[in-house]
């Protein structure tokens, strides 16, 4: 009996090492990220293109804490480019009966060989055991970042070849970073697209439009919600010829539904976290931003991607549920924005 107690103890403290190992490396990361980014910034976004300050929210739940840990720690192991540029945040629920002890990989030797995905977890979206907290990691992701503007996006959509350079120099040119710019209310849309998983994702404009009249790419989300995409005026973006770098091509006006994605300060308004699953957590976000006085000006060059298209059949059986309870909730939402900018005029309708 006494010998069994002695393994338990054993075990439990082992496990406590590997915990504490763990989050070590992932506190590590953040202040390396932060270190790297501030002690040679312009250097550093000068020279680095796409490959810069990432800030990674990262939602496990119970049965898949242990996974989701030792992923990260072979990421930074493996990868210079992640250990020195990506911050991680785990984000996991709390037990109601005690969180259930982390499980060792069999072979932690070989951190490296990270597990692939199953087509079917692939696709479990938000079919899991938990309502998915999108709009609450969107802002523990951002909270991570140390850079004065971000671009929030979903784990599945790519920037296009030198976003983040593009963008920097653009910046710089029109002197954002300056303490006279810091109150300016423009948020830059870019714009997203889909392709076919059976063509490449394009890294330039040009390589893009090809795609596009070769018919393997359109706007995002134009068969499940078009509505929410083209207010960004797809057909005038691409009309406009590809050129260096990147620079506000038109300004849109905010309509109901619109959620573009977009470059903006850290200092926009958070996601509401009342949002979970499906429906109405980035348009609620982009509302605020309309009553808030900022206004929308679409780059002319980078864009993102998501690889391979958007339909009715990709998402959970309880979508259309989900949706509904956040239609109800983004009414409540609009009304409250009404008290939280007493001064704007602007609505969301």
């Amino acid at each position: 009996m006494q010998h069994f107690l002695w393994g338990k103890v054993v075990l439990v403290l082992v496990a406590v090492v590997a915990v504490l190992q763990v989050v070590h490396l992932i506190l590590l990361s953040r202040l390396e990220a932060r270190h790297h980014h501030h002690d040679d910034q312009s250097d550093q976004l000068a020279s680095a293109g796409n490959e810069g300050p990432i800030s990674v929210a990262v939602f496990a739940e119970d049965h898949d804490l242990s996974e989701a840990l030792w992923t990260i720690v072979g990421l930074r192991l493996c990868y210079s480019a992640i250990r020195h540029n990506v911050s991680f945040q785990l984000v996991s629920p709390l037990p109601a009966g005690g969180r259930p002890p982390l499980s060792v990989p069999q072979d932690p030797a070989h951190p490296c060989q990270l597990p692939t995905p199953s087509r079917s977890e692939q696709q479990r979206n938000y079919a899991g055991s938990r309502r998915f907290p999108n709009n609450l990691l969107r802002n523990v992701a951002r909270r991570g970042a140390a850079t004065e503007f971000v671009l929030v996006v979903d784990i599945d959509m790519l920037p296009s070849v030198n976003l983040r350079q593009d963008f920097y120099d653009f910046a710089v040119k029109n002197r954002l970073f300056t303490e006279s710019h810091r109150e300016d209310k423009t948020v830059y849309v870019v714009p997203a697209f889909e392709v076919r998983e059976t063509v490449p994702v394009p890294r330039h404009k040009a390589e893009l439009l090809q795609l596009a009249d070769q018919g393997h790419l359109r706007p995002f989300y134009i068969e499940l919600c078009w509505k929410c995409q083209v207010h960004t005026d797809y057909e005038a973006w691409q009309k406009e010829p590809p050129s260096s770098g990147v620079a506000p091509l038109f300004e849109v006006l905010w309509k109901d539904p619109w959620e573009p994605f977009y470059i903006a300060r850290n200092s926009v308004p958070f996601y509401d976290e009342r949002f979970k699953q499906y429906g109405f957590n980035r348009i609620s976000q982009v509302c605020e931003l309309h009553v808030a006085g900022y206004k929308f000006s679409v780059l002319n060059n980078g864009f993102l991607v998501h690889h391979g298209l958007k339909t009715a059949t990709s998402f959970h059986v309880n979508k259309d549920m989900d949706q509904e309870r956040n239609r109800m909730l983004f009414r409540q939402f609009k009304t409250e924005l009404r008290d939280k900018y007493p001064e704007s005029s602007r609505r969301c309708y």
